[in-house]
């Protein structure tokens, strides 16, 4: 078997819980597998592939077949007991789990020439970063994925305006308003471009303007965003002198107070948002005479890519290197786990800190601004 196309929405089974007796193709339920719910080398090949992330899936031919195997590379829509199934750029499939060779999730296509952080496009890179700073209640149309996460930041609380949202932009912007009325959130809308983009040169953003959406929507670090990416390699590496970092798979108390101290958090909305990617590290220094942190950062995990997010040190204790002393630590663990790229935002109306990320090498990829009503 090499793969059975699928086409209507109900081939969409839920990621974990939906039986294979809910999974159909078109109006007709498709048979089971005859290793259905078995524990194969598939089953546990296939178990840690992201749902909604790129993957490649190597998937075993019938007998008799010109070659033992096929490729198949696309975004993993859904997954139960018995089977896959993956958008490939050309059809949606259906793959029997216990027939998969090999499997992995895999960073977003090239699109243009490039080293790896500079080489996908500004879609993907923003659709790869929500998926490191996932909000709390998510919904979407078409491509828009839209985001609420009790106001907790506005990457968490806004619709990214990426791709097609399947409807006439009007009609879709209806839809997000009365999402957002249903939650109780104001509206607002991320749209990015390239450096420099004339906001309502995109299609969205002038219809956005036309309602009586704000650029920044009042606020100054709203207005423009940059997306700046570099490779690991380039990071400066730690030195003995370095001061020790530590980094926790775990979101401690600890680390969340002295993250506070930087931003107004939101008890429950901002744990879920900051544990809520595939994989995520919480860094630290610890001042070793009062024992408390005095300076963090958060790094999202993608396959190839790396995510660095709150980087932040404290007042006292900056002019010491800190905070180039955790990015070498990100960095580090990024090349020890081949992910060559690495992505952070940066508010452009934050001279000094453009300046420290360009000085380890990093430059603009895209950027990006917030629409709002100004009372929002």
């Amino acid at each position: 078997m090499n793969g059975e196309p699928t086409h209507g929405p109900t081939d969409e089974t839920d990621p974990e819980t939906t039986s294979s007796e809910d999974t159909t193709t078109g109006s007709e339920a498709a048979p089971l597998s005859p290793t259905a719910a078995a524990d194969t080398p598939g089953h546990r090949l296939t178990a840690g592939l992201t749902i909604g992330s790129r993957v490649v899936v190597r998937y075993r031919l019938a007998e008799g077949a010109e070659a033992a195997a096929t490729d198949f590379v696309g975004e993993l829509v859904a997954r139960n007991d018995d089977f896959l199934i993956v958008d490939t750029k050309t059809e949606r499939v259906k793959l029997i789990r216990a027939d998969v060779v090999a499997a992995k999730d895999v960073p977003p296509p090239a699109s243009r020439p490039g080293p790896p952080h500079e080489r996908v496009s500004a879609d993907d890179l923003e659709k790869l970063m929500a998926k490191g700073w996932q909000a709390l209640d998510r919904g979407g149309i078409g491509d828009w994925v839209l985001r609420a996460s009790d106001g907790f930041t506005g990457r968490a609380n806004s619709a990214l305006v990426v791709g097609d949202p399947s409807l006439p932009v009007d009609k879709a912007i209806d839809f997000v308003e009365k999402w957002y009325a249903e939650r109780d959130r104001p509206p607002i809308f991320q749209v990015h471009g390239e450096r420099g983009f004339a906001v309502d040169g995109i299609p969205t953003a002038a219809a956005l303007l036309e309602r009586g959406y704000a650029v920044g929507g009042g606020r100054d670090d709203w207005q423009r965003v940059l997306v700046m990416t570099g490779p690991s390699a380039a990071v400066p590496p730690l030195t003995e002198e370095s001061v020790p970092v530590t980094a926790d798979a775990e979101l401690k108390l600890d680390w969340l107070m002295s993250y506070a101290e930087q931003r107004t958090v939101v008890p429950g909305a901002t744990e879920a948002v900051l544990t809520g990617s595939d994989g995520q590290l919480f860094l630290s220094v610890t001042d070793p005479e009062s024992k408390r942190i005095i300076a963090l950062a958060r790094m999202a995990i993608h396959p190839g890519w790396a995510g660095i997010f709150g980087l932040w040190v404290h007042p006292d204790h900056r002019r010491k290197g800190l905070a180039t002393t955790i990015v070498s630590a990100i960095a580090m663990v990024a090349r020890e786990n081949n992910m060559p790229a690495i992505y952070l935002q940066v508010s452009a109306d934050n001279a000094d800190g453009v300046a420290f990320w360009e000085r380890l090498g990093f430059g603009v990829h895209h950027e990006y601004t917030y629409l709002a009503r100004p009372t929002a």
